[in-house]
């Protein structure tokens, strides 16, 4: 199967408290974008990620064109209920396609399902806020395991790596910036004198 969109439930936001809360539950092992990572810097991906043309496991990212299901049989049924709702049902499907004989088939498209609720239609908005806070707080004081620098939830790491990319830069390693640099001058741009080798 290709990768099917992950699941995503974020909490409500307020600036000025605690980061955003936001669960993603992908029904692959691993990205997609990891494995183009994994290419482009020439490191083997881990055991059980992905899988060859054919359907055979493997660790070289050269060889990967897809994801394998996260926990095997129940992650392949998870990944088939995300390609109905967020393909089939909003009249894109791309299951059928990629794995038709038309090459077209193949390429990226991005699909997508957004599911709203309103906790006001449940009861008072502010309680409800003020009780993720409260939820959050408990959760980071749980007892850490052993070596654990802290408990983190769902997308705290993530905007932590936001805040840090913002003021250093993104990290790129040495393949993709001489990619980048080909391309930009195949373009006619000039790219930045300063490069850093990650």
């Amino acid at each position: 199967m290709p990768p099917s969109p992950p699941a995503r439930s974020p909490s409500p936001y307020r600036p000025g408290h605690t980061p955003r809360c936001c669960s993603t539950w992908p029904p692959a092992t691993i990205a997609l974008g990891k494995i183009r990572q994994a290419r482009a810097s020439g490191t083997p991906l881990p055991e059980g990620a992905a899988a060859t043309v054919d359907g055979t496991p493997t660790t070289d990212p050269e060889q990967a064109v897809m994801p394998l299901p996260l926990g095997g049989a129940k992650g392949a049924g998870m990944s088939l209920a995300f390609e109905l709702l967020t393909s089939v049902l909003v009249g894109a499907p791309i299951l059928t396609a990629f794995h038709s004989d038309d090459p077209r088939g193949r390429r990226h498209r991005q699909n997508a399902l957004l599911i709203a609720v309103d906790p006001a239609a449940f009861g008072d908005h502010g309680a409800f806020t003020a009780t993720v806070d409260a939820t959050l707080a408990t959760f980071k004081n749980l007892p850490l395991a052993a070596g654990a620098d802290g408990v983190h939830y769902p997308g705290e790491r993530s905007a932590s790596v936001a805040g840090r990319r913002g003021a250093e830069g993104v990290p790129v390693t040495p393949k993709v910036w001489r990619e980048l640099v080909d391309r930009a001058e195949g373009l006619g741009v000039v790219p930045p004198d300063r490069y850093t080798p990650h």
